[in-house]
């Protein structure tokens, strides 16, 4: 029975998301991005708890300069993100297919960067984040530079996951799953093509822990891992929103690499940090097109909330020890 209502479920799902697609791409584009402006404004809404735990989260992490309308702005902006993602891709693949110029949309600060990183021969890792117009970037880069591979997490619903997989494939080189995708990355780095990820989220247990924003988080090793062992430059790469409809500016920083003089944790380590630095800066700059609603702290603080849990609960057995020996 339940298999029966989760296939019934994944085809809704499927339909739905069809339909939407299809409105999008026929719908005038000021048109699409007011109605994701108007649900964004929605959702804020009728969220609270979510809204209230990502003000807080902006208020702890950007410090007493952020004051709670300040905060409320911010988070205001993290929904309009997530909604203007949901549908900025389809409006500027039309755009294209009509005949409009890629730098008629998206201007490119860095672009001898990734042309030097793709002419040296080891890949590229272009790293990004849950910041601006993440769903797009692939789009613009596939376009502006060469297609490139992007990791993904599979969606729970297969029917969504063969669209949106058909959708990727018109104009990248495909997909490489976030679970078992290992030996598919190892092959695209060794024929020197670019892979893009997304770095920003909880890494959970098999992350490494450092600052992110004032505060310990759980960073993803995997830049870090494949900058070391392939000697992949590592290439933090933001496209950012501008004032107007469907205009951006793309940022490519210089690459990242590991030391091969240090220690392969410590250059791994390190990898991840210059990350983490870059995009914690990117942040700050463009609080407002950051995905707050994601809290990825939440690990770290649980770690070290148990850790002194077990702490204090050690203490209390030594001295109850020591007390029944006479010490």
């Amino acid at each position: 029975m339940s298999r029966a209502r989760s296939a019934v479920r994944n085809a809704v799902e499927d339909v739905t998301v069809g339909a939407m697609m299809r409105a999008v791409t026929w719908l005038p584009a000021g048109v699409v991005l007011g109605c994701a402006r108007a649900l964004a404004l929605g959702v804020n809404v009728m969220l609270p708890a979510r809204r209230r735990h990502a003000q807080a989260l902006v208020r702890e992490r950007l410090g007493p300069r952020v004051g709670e309308a300040s905060a409320s702005r911010i988070v205001e902006g993290a929904f309009r993100t997530l909604a203007l993602n949901a549908v900025e891709t389809l409006l500027v693949e039309r755009a294209l297919r009509r005949g409009t110029r890629p730098d008629e949309l998206v201007t490119v600060e860095g672009a001898e960067h990734l042309r030097t990183a793709l002419a040296g021969g080891r890949g590229a890792l272009l790293c990004g984040a849950h910041l601006g117009a993440w769903e797009l970037t692939p789009l613009l880069l596939s376009t502006w530079f060469t297609p490139i591979w992007v990791v993904a997490r599979r969606l729970d619903n297969p029917r969504l996951e063969r669209r949106l997989a058909a959708h990727r494939g018109r104009f990248t080189r495909g997909s490489v799953a976030k679970e078992g995708g290992a030996p598919q990355l190892v092959r695209i780095l060794r024929s020197g093509e670019a892979v893009g990820m997304l770095l920003d989220q909880n890494a959970g247990r098999g992350g490494v822990v450092m600052d992110f924003l004032g505060a310990p988080s759980s960073h993803h090793k995997v830049a870090g891992v494949l900058a070391r062992r392939f000697r992949a430059p590592a290439l933090p790469v933001y496209l950012l929103r501008e004032p107007g409809n469907l205009r951006f500016r793309m940022r490519i920083e210089a690459p990242i690499e590991a030391d091969p003089a240090l220690p392969a944790e410590e250059a791994e380590r390190e990898v991840v940090a210059r990350l983490s630095a870059s995009l914690a800066a990117q942040v700050r700059a463009h609080p407002e097109q950051y995905l707050w609603l994601h809290d990825r702290w939440r690990h770290a603080q649980r770690a070290a909330r148990l850790s002194a849990r077990e702490a204090a609960a050690r203490g209390s057995r030594l001295a109850v020890a020591q007390g029944t020996n006479g010490g």
